[in-house]
Parts: C-alpha cells; sequence; structure tokens
C-alpha cells in the first residue's frame, strides 16, 4: 500500500496535462498584458531592461510550478494546494509590475519570493526523510539566496534595486541549469532532476499558445476602443495575422518531437528548452505592445522606437526559436536567423516607414519562414482527395489540436468584452441586450466546435477555415460594446458571415457524400437565421433586439431538433453523432479557459486600485471563488462527459452546450460581480451590486444542475441545495456590503465542493 509520500511522487509512464495546469495558465496572460502594458510607457533602453527583468521573473514562476506538477502528482490535494497558492501569488506578482520599480516593489518581490522558496519549504515537510528531500533543500538554499538579493533590492533606489534584481535572476536560473549544487552536500542523482518529456513538451506547447492569447486580447482591446474604421481594422488584420505566423512557425517542422529530445538527452536540456521558450515569450510582450501601437496610430508619425518594437518582438520569438532548434534539438537551423538577419537588414528602412507599412514587412519575413520550412519539410503521405483528409478521423480524439487551443482564446477577449459592457450599464435593457450578444457569440464556438469534432482539425483545409472564423468571431468581439449602437452591423455581418461561410465552404468538398446533406441542412438554417440578424442590424435598438434574438433562438433550437428541413428526409442520427471524448475535452477546456475571465477582470481591478489589506482580501475572495467554481465543474471525478455523449442520442452533446453556455454566462456576470467587489469592498451598499455578485453564482448553479440532469442523475440535489441557501440569503445580502455578499456565496461554493469531494471518494474496498 502506497504511503502519503509515495502517492505526492509522479507516476511513471505518460501523462497527460490536468485541469489545474491549465487554468493555472491563465494567469500568465494576465501577466503578459501587464508586462506589454509597462513597455507601453516607453520602450527605450531603461524600462525595457527593467520590464525584461519582470519578463525573466514572471516566466520562472511558471516554470516553476510546471517542474513542480511534473516531479509530483497535480491529482493529489497537497499538489493541488501547492498550484494553487503559486497561482495567487502569481497574480499578486502581475498586478504589481507596473509599479515593481516604485511603490510596489516589494509586493512584487516578496510574493516573488514566497512562491519559489515557500513552494520548495512546502515539499521538504511533506518528503520528510525521503531520498527527494535532498533536491528540494538544495532549492531552497538556492532560492533563499536570491531571496535575499529580491527583497533587499526592493527597498532601494531604482538602480541599485534593477543590478540586485538582475543578480537575484541570474542566480535563479543558474541554480537550476547546474543542479543546485551546495558545498557540502551530496550532489542530487540525475535521476531526480529528470522530467516526463511528453508532460513537458505539451506544457511548453500549451503556455506559448496562450501566451500568443495577449496578442488577441491586446489588438481587438486597442479596436474597440479607438472605434474600428477601415485603417484600423486593417492594422488589427495585420496584427492577427502576425499572431497567426507565430503559431505556424512555432509547430514547422513537424519533424521535431520535443518529448523525446527531453526523455533522451541530459536533464538540463529541459531547463534550456525552457530558456528557449521564455525568448520567445518576451518577443510576444514586445509584440504585444507593438500592435497596441500600431492599431492607435496605422498611418500616423510616430517615434521610430515604434518601429523598433514591431521588429523586435518577432525578432525575440526567431531567436528563441532558434535556440529551440539549435540547442535543445541540437539540429542546424538556418531559417529562424535568417528571418532575424532580414529584419535587422531591413530596419533602417522599416523605421521610416508608417507602422502599417512596417507591420506588413515583418509579417512577409514570418511568411517567409513559414513556407520555407513547409517546403523543406520530406513529403507527407497523402491519405487521398481533400474529402477523404478532411474526414479521416485522429488517431488521439480526446486531444484537442494546437488550432482549437487557439481559437478559443478568442472566447476570453469576447467574454472580457461582454463583462465591460455589463459593468458600464447594469440596467435590465442592457443584460438584456448583453444576453443576446453573449448567445451568439456561445454558439459561434458551438458550432466550431462541432465542425472540428465532424472534420479532422489537423487538415490545413480546416485549419485555415478555423484561423478565418476566429477573425470573424474577433470582430463580434470588438463590436459588442456598441452592436445595439452604430456597431450593429459589424456584429450581426461577421456572425452571419461565419455560419453561412463556414458552409458555403465545407459544402463543395463533401460533394457526392452522404454528410453533404448534414452540412447543406446546416447551411440553410443559417441562411434562415441570417436575414432577422442582419434587417435587425438596421433598426433601432428596441426592435433589433427583438430580431437577434428570434434569430439566435432559430439557431439555437434548429440544433435541437437536428436541422429539420421540411420536404426533405431527415439526417440520420448516426451523422449527428460527436465523438464523446473529444466533444467532452472541449467543453472543458472551454469553461477552464472562460475561468480566465474572472481572473483577468480582477487582476486588472485589484492592480488599478491598490494594494490596501481590505482590496487584498477582496481580490483573494474573488481567486477563492473562481477555484471553487472550477472544482464544481471537474467534482464528482466519477461523472464522465465522453460516456454520456457516446452512449445517448445526439441531442445528449447538444443539452451539455445549453448548460454549459449557462454556467459560462454565470462566470460573466461572477466576473462583474468581482470587478464590483475590488472595486469598493466596503463602500456603500447598492442592491444592483449585490444582485449581481449572487445572481453570477445563482446562474452558475442552474447551468450545474442542467449538466447534471445530461448525466442522467436522478437528484442533482447538492446544487439545487446550494441554490435554495443562495436564494434564501438574497434578501439579507441586498442590504449587506460587497465583501459580506461574495463572502457568503463562497461559503455556499465550499459546501457544494465537500459535497462533491464526499461524493467522489472511492468506495471502501470490502473486508476479506
Amino acid at each position: 500500500m502506497e504511503t502519503g509520500v509515495e502517492r505526492l511522487i509522479r507516476k511513471p509512464g505518460p501523462r497527460e496535462v490536468s485541469f489545474l495546469e491549465l487554468f493555472f495558465d491563465l494567469a500568465i496572460i494576465f501577466a503578459l498584458m501587464q508586462l506589454s502594458q509597462r513597455l507601453l510607457h516607453g520602450f527605450g533602453w531603461e524600462n525595457s531592461v527593467r520590464t525584461l527583468i519582470l519578463v525573466a521573473a514572471v516566466w520562472w514562476i511558471w516554470v516553476a510550478a510546471v517542474r513542480t506538477a511534473d516531479w509530483f502528482d497535480p491529482g493529489e490535494p497537497y499538489v493541488q494546494w501547492i498550484i494553487t497558492t503559486v497561482m495567487f501569488a502569481g497574480l499578486v506578482v502581475a498586478a504589481a509590475v507596473p509599479g515593481a520599480f516604485g511603490d510596489h516593489g516589494i509586493v512584487f518581490a516578496g510574493a516573488y519570493v514566497v512562491i519559489l522558496l515557500g513552494r520548495h519549504l512546502a515539499i521538504i515537510r511533506a518528503l520528510h526523510n525521503h531520498p527527494l528531500q535532498i533536491r528540494s533543500v538544495r532549492a531552497a538554499i538556492w532560492f533563499g539566496a536570491g531571496g535575499i538579493l529580491w527583497v533587499t533590492g526592493a527597498l532601494l533606489p531604482t538602480t541599485p534595486r534593477l543590478i540586485l534584481w538582475s543578480a537575484a535572476v541570474i542566480v535563479d536560473y543558474v541554480g537550476v541549469v547546474l543542479g543546485w549544487p551546495v558545498p557540502g552536500l551530496d550532489r542530487v542523482p540525475g535521476a531526480h532532476l529528470r522530467i516526463l518529456g511528453d508532460h513537458i513538451a505539451e506544457r511548453h506547447r500549451q503556455v506559448f499558445i496562450v501566451g500568443l492569447g495577449e496578442l488577441i486580447l491586446a489588438g481587438g482591446t486597442t479596436l474597440a476602443q479607438q472605434r474600428p474604421d477601415g485603417v484600423r481594422t486593417v492594422a488589427f488584420a495585420l496584427a492577427f495575422v502576425n499572431a497567426a505566423l507565430m503559431l505556424w512557425s512555432y509547430l514547422v517542422p513537424r519533424g521535431l518531437d520535443l518529448a523525446e529530445v527531453l526523455n533522451r538527452r541530459p536533464p538540463y536540456v529541459s531547463v534550456l528548452c525552457s530558456f528557449a521558450h521564455g525568448l520567445m515569450i518576451a518577443g510576444i510582450v514586445v509584440t504585444a505592445m507593438a500592435d497596441d501601437v500600431l492599431i492607435r496610430q496605422p498611418l500616423g508619425n510616430t517615434p521610430d522606437e515604434w518601429s523598433a518594437a514591431l521588429i523586435a518582438g518577432p525578432f525575440l520569438y526567431l531567436a528563441g526559436r532558434t535556440m529551440l532548434v539549435s540547442v535543445v534539438f541540437q539540429r542546424p537551423v538556418w531559417r529562424a536567423p535568417a528571418g532575424m538577419l532580414i529584419l535587422a537588414a531591413m530596419s533602417p528602412i522599416l523605421v521610416t516607414l508608417p507602422l502599417l507599412g512596417a507591420a506588413a514587412a515583418v509579417n512577409a519575413v514570418l511568411l517567409g519562414v513559414v513556407l520555407s520550412a513547409r517546403i523543406g519539410e520530406p513529403a507527407r503521405r497523402r491519405l487521398g482527395s481533400l474529402q477523404e483528409r478532411l474526414l479521416h478521423r485522429r488517431g488521439r480524439p480526446r486531444m484537442a489540436s494546437f488550432h482549437e487551443l487557439f481559437f478559443d482564446l478568442a472566447l476570453i477577449f469576447a467574454l472580457i468584452q461582454i463583462t465591460r459592457r455589463l459593468l458600464d450599464d447594469l440596467s435590465l435593457t442592457n443584460a438584456a441586450q448583453t444576453t443576446v450578444l453573449f448567445a451568439a457569440i456561445w454558439w459561434i464556438w458551438v458550432a466550431t466546435a462541432w465542425s472540428t469534432d465532424w472534420f479532422n482539425p489537423d487538415e490545413p483545409y480546416l485549419q485555415r477555415l478555423i484561423i478565418g472564423v476566429m477573425f470573424a468571431g474577433l470582430l463580434m468581439a470588438v463590436a459588442v460594446p456598441r452592436a445595439f449602437a452604430e456597431n450593429g452591423l459589424l456584429f450581426a455581418g461577421a456572425y452571419v458571415a461565419i455560419n453561412v461561410g463556414r458552409g458555403l465552404t465545407i459544402l463543395p468538398v463533401l460533394r457526392g457524400n452522404p454528410l453533404q446533406k448534414r452540412s447543406g441542412r446546416v447551411l440553410i438554417w443559417f441562411s434562415v437565421s441570417a436575414v432577422p440578424w442582419l434587417v435587425g442590424a438596421f433598426l433601432p435598438a428596441g426592435p433589433r433586439l427583438v430580431l437577434w434574438t428570434v434569430a439566435v433562438t432559430l439557431d439555437g433550437a434548429s440544433a435541437w431538433f437536428g436541422w429539420p428541413v421540411p420536404r426533405l428526409s431527415r439526417i440520420p442520427e448516426k451523422h449527428l453523432r460527436v465523438v464523446g471524448e473529444h466533444i467532452a475535452e472541449r467543453y472543458r477546456q472551454i469553461y477552464i479557459v472562460a475561468l480566465g475571465v474572472p481572473i483577468l477582470v480582477s487582476g486588472l481591478s485589484y492592480s488599478a486600485s491598490g494594494f490596501d489589506y481590505v482590496r487584498t482580501l477582496a481580490f483573494a475572495i474573488a481567486f477563492a471563488g473562481a477555484v471553487l467554481l472550477l472544482w464544481i465543474y471537474v467534482l464528482p471525478l466519477g461523472r464522465n462527459l465522453e460516456t454520456v455523449v457516446d452512449t445517448n442520442a445526439p441531442r445528449a452533446a447538444i443539452a451539455a452546450s445549453y448548460s454549459q453556455g449557462i454556467m459560462i454566462a454565470g462566470v460573466v456576470v461572477i466576473a462583474v460581480g468581482n470587478a464590483l467587489l475590488i472595486r469598493q469592498p466596503l463602500g456603500e451598499t447598492r442592491t444592483a451590486w449585490s444582485v449581481v455578485i449572487v445572481g453570477g453564482v445563482a446562474l452558475h448553479l442552474i447551468g450545474r444542475i442542467l449538466l447534471t440532469l445530461v448525466f442522467n442523475a436522478r437528484r442533482p440535489w447538492r446544487a439545487f441545495a446550494a441554490l435554495l441557501a443562495v436564494a434564501a440569503m438574497a434578501p439579507g445580502l441586498l442590504v449587506a456590503p460587497p465583501l459580506v455578499v461574495a463572502s457568503a456565496v463562497n461559503v455556499v461554493l465550499v459546501l457544494v465542493v465537500l459535497a462533491y469531494r464526499r461524493l467522489s471518494r472511492p468506495a471502501p474496498s470490502a473486508p476479506a
């Protein structure tokens, strides 16, 4: 029988990325947002060096968490507690980024030291008298030495602070490369420093794609703020293409197997892999800042430093890519270095051009890198015609493709736009309008998820379609704040273009195949709903709301009934089925990604409002609420959505999409409540604020009850009892300050989690 210590240590063999690890990566998006905004204050040498030091520190927090989840089992509660604590402290670090070289230096340094040193102290405690304990003892000594530099620097003026923090980063990075040697102590055996190649490789790929989300957020937010005219929309398109080219250049050539290399080579190579990805992440930060300026002033006269930033971001990314291939893979590399040389050679000319021209030239260089890599690949074996490749089932249906995760990043931006719209106006009219906008955005995601399930997402034809849908979806999100004003046609037009365009793209490929009837019927229904969408865009807000409500109801209801068309035979049930493994993974992934909205909104509110004790407590309560929502979703562990989808009629997957949408709507309302909570935790009591905080949790619980019914559970009493408890407390909470209201609903959520955990415990074995 395993001891408590043995349960903590990772099990041999391959392991998938856990839900908590993806949740942790949401903190990275917030941190990158803060870092790119800091660079906007000036791209001069002084601010750039300071920001790069902060990038190095933030990146090392992620690396530390990843290695913790690799060396230990992230399914164990003690490890989950460590990862969750590190995430909260990491969010505090990110919130302190703007003032890290000012008044908030001690907050930044203190939280950073707590993460790196506290993590190992917690592990030392858990590994009492175990051989692996010496590894964490050595690491704690090194991080303790670095911690002294961090804290001392935080108490000094800016210049000595920069010097000490630079030394501290060097200590932190060098220590792990050397295996944390300590005089007088035995060396750590190489086996104790080894990682699981498949897990570490997948985590680095995942965080790179998640990091690209900052480019999406930066560009989309700026375009929404500036009002999208033709020139700025072109600038936004260039910024989006830049992100897509970074993704494609990262994924080629396909012959490189990072997992195999990390398993075969010495343990320090995994650290070099993290260094290379850190350079690429730094490139993303600089590019995000440059995209902001590009969209604000695409044709204006701007200082040379902003043009230099447009070049520097991709240059840093290519430098990281060069390091990854040459040092980690030990393969000859010429494409990325050639791209760097071309960018360097073109820079004297590019800094004289308007930003729009410079961005187009940089994209041309990245496109050259991508095309040269694709041309240089060995000829891939073709399965046959485009139709056969499109309908080919993947060998690993559960694993969502990289393009699907990239697509999900657009939903974060869209949901943040929805949140901001609600936050600006809590009236019933705006709530009704925002509900319709949310339903449309959610149905775009559902329809795209089903498309990547029915068809092969590894086929380049479908990947290009996903990227096109993603761009149009971002334009919808940009239009959200004024969708019931002057941007109505942009919102409705993009929605119709996505759904009708998808059908027109897929339909010709399926010629002669029975599945063409399915796509044809779907296209007919989306064409019918396009009429009220487009007509409504030309009408005043009141009639527009009515027509758009009818349109989104048509779209959702037609899927439930299998897209029937009069005088045409019904679609066979087997043609409406989805792969349970894949669709369940997509629902799980998008729910976790959606939890990034309350994380980002809370973090931004906390960073802007200061770091006093009351607001820090409010931020902690908001974060705890997001963690509790995550646990309510993943528990009880015995229920498996993929089995339900595979063993029931196709409507089970549709029903799951409805309930999932209600839960995510609840998450959005909770994000609005978090912003209000942190803004005035003990301020004047406002009924509308209390309604938002309580209503978000209630809406989420309703969605959870409906999802439980999808599982064919007879008595979803736990979530239902919680809903009754929230309803019973509501009259008293309406007159309480936000901090009290949020604390009360969190207590209810804690009780729900404990009830689900009790249900998830394995039954005791019968005595022999």
